[in-house]
């Protein structure tokens, strides 16, 4: 339930941000405010059931003076529908949405061994292109069970090149 709140807020933020042309803006102040709740402890705050409403209105109120209109009325909007608790996942889904709008990824690549710089920057060219993306970020990830080869999982789908896998399908075609 909450991630279809969240959903439906960061969608309704970013369209507006985009028809008033202030979506970097917007993102960039968004970030801002997630950095605010990641440092503090401002998610287990507006979650938690034992602080009033009043209280975490008046932490929101106080992020609302230091916002732009556009943020400060999103702001709002939370707290008339008092959705408050919702902030940080809403947050989390304009990064979601905009990285997807922007065509912008964190990659994971498992390999046997670390990949070379050379290695790696031939694998984001083809990462880029096979799940058309404009920006990559590859985490190479060292799993030496996979004997060799490479498991790529981007944006939830997964390319799994890896020579375990490929032994497995042999020995399952033979058997």
């Amino acid at each position: 339930m909450s991630l279809i709140i969240a959903q439906k807020y960061s969608q309704a933020l970013l369209e507006i941000a985009k028809e008033s042309q202030q979506l970097e803006a917007t993102l960039s102040e968004i970030a801002v405010f997630d950095q605010v709740i990641q440092a503090t402890d401002l998610k287990r705050f507006l979650g938690d059931v034992a602080y009033s409403e009043d209280k975490k209105i008046q932490v929101i109120r106080s992020l609302q003076d230091v916002s732009s209109d556009l943020v400060k009325n999103f702001l709002e909007t939370l707290i008339v529908n008092q959705r408050l608790s919702f902030l940080p996942a809403i947050l989390k889904e304009v990064r979601n949405q905009a990285d997807r709008l922007f065509k912008i990824s964190d990659v994971e690549v498992t390999s046997a061994i670390a990949l070379s710089e050379g290695q790696l920057s031939k694998l984001e060219t083809t990462i880029k292109k096979k799940f058309d993306l404009n920006e990559v970020t590859i985490k190479n990830t060292i799993d030496e069970k996979i004997l060799g080869g490479v498991v790529i999982n981007a944006r939830g789908k997964i390319i799994d090149a890896s020579i375990k896998t490929q032994l497995n399908k042999i020995a399952t075609s033979i058997i």
